[in-house]
């Protein structure tokens, strides 16, 4: 890598860490040596998107930043941060809202809509060189593999940055529903949380095919989120009278036995596996041509270290950070921790470097 290069990479990194950490007089010293971002509010195949960026209108290093499932998602202070801290380092990021992860519901749509707004940002001529760079945290860094992986994208994306991904929706689902993850031809014992059942439950509803049944499930999994109750556990007990598709998510859903997991996944539709095929970054592998920058927790409450080793083994142009400055996606300063959050600095700048 050339030395002004990485020389500008540092200093990139240490202003969007100061923004994004809100470092005590570090972060006021940035804002008052640095412009005020420009920022540009758009629409982009009907997804609302914030662009900012340094005035003037010379091409720029871009970067697209997907969010996790949260019902901020680009209102979330530390996505905030994070875009107004890569505009001030001199860069322009643009902050979509995309469909369904606000509710915790993905879909199709989902990744179709990133792969439309990646395919617009690069399209602007205040873009370098007509490619982005992608910065994605939990289910929004799959959904930047993904978008990375795809034919029309692969040579336009110059490094995606992955912070705390899954690698496989189908033993992503196994562990939310038994509550155990197979790794090495065993199964493990994994914590789950209510957004884990959340997100499967509805986005698995979701990925059956148009119409009645479909139209209730969906219904009563938002019914039950309302209530604040298990939708694994109450969907068995109140969907009664399914015709043969839906029953077959439902009896998934129900299901608490490890060892029987491929059996009822076995049963589900065909929209539904092909949904949970294509919402699993490692199936990417022969399509991607950006480098990835990945980086995880040792232990994540959501995503177990194995994913990301997953990832780490299947997909080519890849460096993997493990540090425990992360809580999840959430990186910290820790005094106590400053080797992790060296390796997290080091995970930025290569970022940095790549997409300028």
């Amino acid at each position: 890598m050339r030395s002004g290069l990485r020389v500008r990479a540092r200093l990139r990194a240490l202003v969007l860490i100061a923004v994004v950490l809100d470092v005590p007089l570090l972060a006021w010293l940035v804002k008052r040596l640095t412009p005020t971002p420009v920022v540009e509010t758009l629409q982009i195949d009907g997804v609302p998107v914030e662009v900012l960026r340094p005035p003037g209108r010379e091409p720029r290093p871009t970067w697209v930043f997907i969010s996790g499932a949260h019902p901020l998602r680009r209102r979330e202070p530390v996505v905030a941060r994070l875009a107004q801290g890569l505009a001030r380092a001199g860069c322009m990021v643009a902050v979509p809202d995309m469909p369904g992860l606000g509710v915790g519901t993905i879909t199709s749509r989902t990744v179709e809509a990133t792969e439309a707004v990646v395919r617009a940002i690069c399209d602007r001529p205040d873009v370098r060189n007509g490619r982005a760079a992608l910065i994605g945290a939990s289910m929004g860094a799959g959904l930047a593999l993904l978008a990375a992986g795809s034919p029309d994208l692969a040579e336009r994306v110059s490094v995606v940055a992955a912070v705390a991904p899954f690698a496989n929706l189908r033993k992503l689902v196994c562990l939310t529903t038994t509550g155990c993850y197979e790794e090495d031809n065993a199964f493990t014992r994994h914590e789950v949380t209510d957004l884990h059942r959340q997100v499967v439950a509805r986005s698995l509803a979701a990925a059956l095919s148009p119409g009645r049944d479909r139209d209730r499930l969906i219904a009563e999994v938002a019914r039950i989120d309302d209530e604040q109750l298990n939708p694994l556990e109450e969907l068995p007990r109140r969907m009664v009278g399914l015709a043969d598709e839906a029953a077959a998510v439902v009896a998934l859903l129900g299901n608490r036995e490890p060892e029987r997991y491929d059996e009822f996944y076995d049963r589900l539709p065909a929209t539904v596996r092909d949904f949970v095929e294509e919402l699993s970054p490692v199936r990417i592998r022969d399509g991607l041509r950006a480098h990835v920058e990945l980086v995880v927790p040792p232990s994540d409450v959501y995503f177990p270290l194995a994913e990301a080793l997953a990832l780490a083994d299947s997909l080519p142009n890849i460096r993997l950070t493990v540090t425990q400055t992360l809580d999840h996606t959430r990186p910290s300063a820790s005094l106590t921790q400053l080797k992790g959050f060296a390796a997290f600095g080091g995970f930025v700048v290569r970022g940095l470097a790549a997409a300028g």
